[in-house]
């Protein structure tokens, strides 16, 4: 039994929560704000703090002294944020709405964030791509990843790929992780710019050292084809450890492979059978087959027909098929009625989520 990893082209292709609360109505992409007239109040007028005698600087000597001590933060809370992380989409707004016009880059990148999603908005990507520019060429990182996604999906503005690989410049020196990895996609595919596996390699290498888990099942994909890098099994499969450990499922597939078969790496059926059963257990149906497959001729792992078969009718249901394994589960429904029924969708659920 040998199996085969993925291509670089299906590696490209393949990596290509509720709020707590929400106000309640929704305003229009650019509201007007009234002002609230301030209340009467009686008494004097009071003296300017030159009239007074007192140090005009006062309370800002006074604010650095608490910074200081570290009784204040020393950069005031971010309310628009803070509303958006609890919920608060139309509050959001509209704080974000007074700070972008005071050139705020990070709450114009939110804003643009609220009209892309329709947050407490209407949604309206042709206005948050005009919020993405503004805060693009303040320098927000985030801003210029959007703005870029925007120009390689064609959403807002007209697709622009060339347009899209300068913002994933831009934001990829700002240290945007995934805009260096999408920069290397479009370098690797010779979209916007010229193909450049060399530089595409490298920026993965960037993107992959900084934890990313697509770049690094990119990386390891380079690496098995000899693409932009010397080709070296050994690096791939190092590379797809280090993705499959920070849980993607396509590198633990991959890895799982390797393991089986012994390139790369020193060959370990059990380990594989520990990789292949991680990744069926988060509903993979490729993993959920080859689980089943082992599992029927006890590779790596003790020989259970039973759960064989509630495996690959995990897989069946989602489209996959396999020839061997659907003759043992005709078979066992046959000679294991009690045990496994065609029909007992729960017992291949639960199997599942062991």
């Amino acid at each position: 039994m040998i199996w085969k990893v993925a291509s670089i082209a299906a590696v490209i292709a393949a990596v290509t929560g509720p709020a707590l609360a929400q106000d309640s109505g929704s305003i229009t992409a650019t509201p007007s704000l009234s002002v609230v007239p301030a209340p009467a109040i009686a008494g004097p007028i009071l003296k300017t703090p030159q009239e007074a005698g007192i140090d005009p600087n006062i309370n800002k000597r006074i604010d650095n002294t608490l910074k200081d001590a570290g009784a204040i933060p020393a950069d005031p809370p971010d309310r628009a944020y803070g509303a958006f992380q609890r919920g608060f989409f139309l509050t959001a707004f509209a704080l974000a709405l007074q700070n972008a016009k005071n050139e705020d880059a990070k709450a114009q990148t939110l804003l643009g964030e609220l009209l892309t999603r329709g947050l407490g908005v209407r949604q309206d990507e042709k206005e948050a791509a005009g919020w993405y520019e503004l805060a693009a060429k303040n320098g927000d990182p985030e801003a210029q990843y959007a703005l870029a996604r925007f120009y390689l999906d064609g959403r807002g503005v007209e697709k622009d790929p060339a347009r899209a690989a300068t913002y994933l410049e831009q934001a990829s020196r700002n240290g945007q992780p995934d805009a260096l990895r999408e920069l290397a996609y479009l370098l690797l595919e010779g979209k916007g710019r010229e193909k450049n596996p060399l530089l595409a390699a490298a920026y993965l290498r960037r993107a992959a050292d900084a934890g990313d888990m697509d770049s690094q099942y990119a990386l390891a994909g380079l690496f098995m084809e000899g693409v932009g890098v010397a080709q070296s099994e050994a690096s791939a499969a190092r590379w797809y450890a280090s993705a499959a450990r920070n849980g993607h499922t396509g590198a633990q597939i991959e890895y799982a492979i390797m393991l089986f078969n012994g390139r790369g790496i020193d060959k370990d059926e059990a380990v594989a059978a520990r990789w292949f059963r991680q990744a069926a257990e988060s509903d993979n149906p490729v993993a959920q087959i080859r689980l089943a497959k082992l599992l029927a001729e006890g590779r790596g792992v003790e020989k259970n027909e039973t759960d064989a078969v509630r495996w690959y009718r995990q897989a069946r249901k989602k489209g996959i098929r396999d020839d061997d394994l659907e003759a043992l589960s005709l078979t066992l429904s046959l000679q294991r009625p009690e045990s496994l029924s065609e029909d007992d969708d729960s017992q291949a659920d639960r199997a599942a989520g062991q």
